[in-house]
């Protein structure tokens, strides 16, 4: 379910509510694949079933939701629309993905540029050179910071006061993950700035093995990482640590030099 705004937010009189719910019926259809009722809308957001009736009729109009046969309601290309710009702008994504490709030869996973997305991660490319992986995300893929590869290696690039928003912000909106990110994922990213890369041993997904690495922060001030999912049976956790690490920090690198000289 949606985390309720919160009271400073619902006071301020520059702070448009309703277009935060209409947001928050769309943010409603990231964890799932399928068509959602007003009725599952509505559980999922915290508002009402009229309220969500309203929201939907409207997205719809607009293009950012549509009907299926069923008069359930799925994503519309309006929203693909509104994120082009966004991709389009990343030109790293064009200039990684001959490296990219290179990596997900060598590992048999697949290999994502990521970007923080609030308390999540989210994909804004991804590369793959097999299907016969247990987990075959795509751009557009959100998930949670604190126990991914990816989600370290982005926190290793905030400043000390943006990782303490971080940690308040856990602490208030997801109670459930504020003693693993004090026990593991806080640990985890100090030894990113010291080594160059992260790791995630099955802490996502038990077949998951991820490594990852900090890429840079743009002149906006936002964060970027590339990582690699790796099915468990390809590599044992020694030589994730061993071989895989070095070879993702040497990715980063070389996405880096090539951005740098663009």
């Amino acid at each position: 379910m949606t985390v309720p705004l919160a009271a400073e937010t619902q006071a301020d009189p520059s702070f448009a509510t309703t277009l935060a719910h209409g947001l928050d019926v769309l943010a409603a259809f990231r964890n799932h694949a399928g068509s959602l009722s007003n009725a599952e809308l509505a559980h999922h957001t915290g508002l009402s079933r009229p309220t969500v009736s309203r929201l939907t009729y409207t997205l719809e109009q607009l293009g950012y939701l549509k009907r299926d046969t069923k008069g359930r309601f799925l994503l519309g290309l309006g929203v693909l629309a509104a994120a082009y710009p966004v991709l389009s702008a990343l030109k790293v994504r064009q200039l990684a993905r001959p490296l990219m490709r290179d990596f997900a030869a060598y590992a048999g996973g697949t290999v994502s540029i990521a970007m923080p997305f609030g308390l999540d991660f989210i994909y804004v490319e991804t590369l793959r050179t097999t299907d016969a992986v247990p987990h075959v995300p795509d751009v557009g893929f959100v998930s949670s910071l604190a126990p991914t590869a990816v989600g370290r290696s982005l926190l290793s690039l905030f400043t000390r006061e943006e990782l303490d928003g971080y940690v308040a912000r856990v602490k208030a909106e997801r109670p459930d993950e504020y003693d693993y990110v004090q026990r593991r994922t806080l640990p985890d990213i100090e030894l990113c700035k010291e080594r160059g890369f992260a790791i995630s041993l099955g802490e996502w997904r038990r077949e998951i093995f991820g490594v990852a690495a900090p890429l840079y922060r743009t002149p906006n001030g936002e964060c970027l990482s590339v990582n690699c999912g790796i099915p468990s049976f390809r590599f044992s956790a020694e030589q994730i640590e061993r071989e895989c690490g070095p070879r993702i920090l040497g990715l980063a690198r070389s996405i880096r030099s090539l951005v740098a000289n663009v």
